[in-house]
């Protein structure tokens, strides 16, 4: 809902023109944007792709457009497409079906095994389960806690390990995709807007640099700023944030004195 201070000017009749064309923009953005699918981001050059030992037929990433709900880069097989995000302080892995619906990692085992230029041996690290709380409309994750920055801009071959796959055949799969340039996800990076961004568009409304009701300039653009999600009037708001993006976080609530 906009302000009371709109209805109090007697614009109530501009406002529902508004927020009809912000509604039609924006799931008009959605469906574009499941109509693409997905894509890589943030995961260098992949074109040398991975061998996978699962068993399944192993299906490179996508090659456009280039965007990923999460700002990460896809793998696959005929079953299922995993969304890999490296990020400096940890790596997440989102599951989707064949058709990138999202599905659950509940239940999903993973472990990944990489060689850091500092060390003699691979490294195996363990990915645990990453649950929403209750209300969420983000999707779950498997995630490890790892500094991966070592890699950024170096040739490397990560391998990815998966076993406990929900209604997949084998239960276990494999990848190893190489990177002739290793990329970790920036701290503002743009991402895929889809269903799910629904609720938070509603909540935000309001594109924070222009000012002006998302969806009411074309098509939203979406983006992370480190974990949080801001949605903005288009691309040409995306400088603005890049250059202050802490200006663009949720600022903490003081406490009142003497409550």
């Amino acid at each position: 809902m906009f302000t009371r201070q709109f209805l109090a000017r007697g614009k109530i009749l501009v406002l529902a023109i508004g927020l009809s064309a912000c509604a039609a923009v924006f799931f008009a953005s959605v469906a574009w944007a499941q109509g693409r699918g997905g894509g890589r981001h943030g995961g260098g050059d992949s074109s040398k792709q991975s061998d996978a030992d699962s068993g399944s037929s192993y299906k490179p990433p996508p090659a456009s457009p280039p965007l990923s709900p999460h700002g990460g880069w896809y793998v696959s097989t005929d079953q299922n497409c995993y969304e890999v995000v490296y990020m400096p302080l940890q790596t997440r892995i989102y599951l989707y079906d064949n058709k990138l619906k999202p599905l659950s990692a509940r239940d999903v085992h993973a472990q990944m095994i990489l060689q850091l230029p500092t060390e003699n041996a691979p490294r195996r690290v363990p990915f645990q389960y990453a649950a929403m709380p209750p209300g969420a409309t983000e999707q779950d994750y498997v995630t490890a806690l790892f500094d991966i920055r070592p890699l950024q801009d170096k040739e490397t071959n990560i391998t990815l390990e998966f076993s406990g796959l929900p209604d997949h055949r084998p239960p276990t799969v494999s990848f190893t995709p190489h990177y002739a340039q290793f990329s970790v996800r920036p701290y503002v990076t743009k991402v895929l807007l889809t269903e799910a961004d629904r609720n938070g568009v509603l909540r935000q409304q309001v594109c924070p640099v222009s000012g002006a009701p998302l969806g009411s300039r074309g098509p939203i653009t979406k983006l992370y700023i480190a974990d949080f999600p801001l949605y903005l009037a288009g691309d040409d708001c995306i400088a603005a944030v890049q250059q202050a993006p802490e200006k663009f976080l949720p600022q903490p609530v003081m406490p009142i004195p003497g409550r």
